[in-house]
């Protein structure tokens, strides 16, 4: 086994794709505090490299994410501690939600708490069908965190998200695509696959393009549509007098 494999989370960059492994499978992946902080600077790594064009989230031995571990949940009855932790997780957080390159979240067994709504800050979650999604915060006294409570409603509504945050039930992948929850659902045999192809189209984007249409996609949720359409307005005579897109019009011109 690599060295870096033994580490509670690594990297490995092949190809354009940054893939980023929470490896804790002994407790389902449980997220400690010293992870966020390898998230985050996995994450600024990730934003900042040319040679970096997707990232993929996912976990070892055959799960996604149980959560956060014990060991951060005990920090935060403790106020100095709680202040602490939580900085360096909302950091991580605003960090990957102004992330402006592809991020795939590939979720297989479960995907708990803080780690649902990790994969949840994904441009697209890929789950195997029979996935368990949940957020049980509600269940054990507490409220929904690591920005569930943003996102959720977004995602899929006020009434389901009052289902998933104050009922905490269990969904499975399919049940999460149904609803809107996820991008997709596949036979947990296919995704591999599935993320492979999603990775390949995605590299083959017009980068500048797509990363403006994710900006605008992320402000968007928080402008009227006055703000949104001046918004637009001030971004596509960019984009249109890129080189980027110039190109692409000669192609499709040429094969007309």
């Amino acid at each position: 086994m690599n060295d870096q494999q033994t580490l509670p989370l690594y990297t490995e960059l092949h190809e354009g794709v940054l893939t980023i492994v929470l490896n804790r499978p002994r407790v389902l992946n449980a997220m400690t505090l010293e992870m966020f902080s390898l998230l985050k600077d996995a994450i600024s790594f990730a934003a900042t490299k040319e040679e970096v064009r997707v990232v993929i989230f996912r976990g070892a031995g055959g799960n996604f994410c149980s959560g956060a571990d014990l060991s951060v949940l005990s920090m935060l009855s403790e106020s100095d501690q709680a202040h602490q932790a939580l900085t360096i997780i909302n950091d991580f957080l605003l960090q990957l939600h102004h992330m402006p390159k592809p991020v795939i979240a590939v979720v297989e067994g479960a995907a708990v708490g803080a780690g649902l709504n990790l994969a949840l800050h994904a441009d697209f979650v890929l789950a195997a069908k029979e996935a368990v999604l949940q957020e049980p915060f509600v269940h054990i006294g507490l409220t929904t965190d690591f920005g569930g409570t943003y996102l959720l409603p977004r995602l899929v509504g006020m009434a389901q998200a009052k289902r998933l945050a104050l009922l905490g039930e269990k969904i499975s992948g399919s049940e999460a695509e149904k609803i809107g929850l996820i991008y997709k659902a596949v036979d947990a045999a296919a995704l591999e696959q599935e993320a492979n192809q999603l990775a390949k189209v995605l590299l083959r984007m017009p980068r500048l393009a797509w990363e403006t249409t994710k900006m605008g996609l992320t402000a968007c949720l928080e402008l009227n549509m006055e703000e949104a359409l001046a918004w637009e307005k001030q971004q596509q005579p960019k984009l249109i007098a890129h080189p980027e897109f110039q190109t692409v019009i000669r192609q499709r011109l040429k094969k007309e």
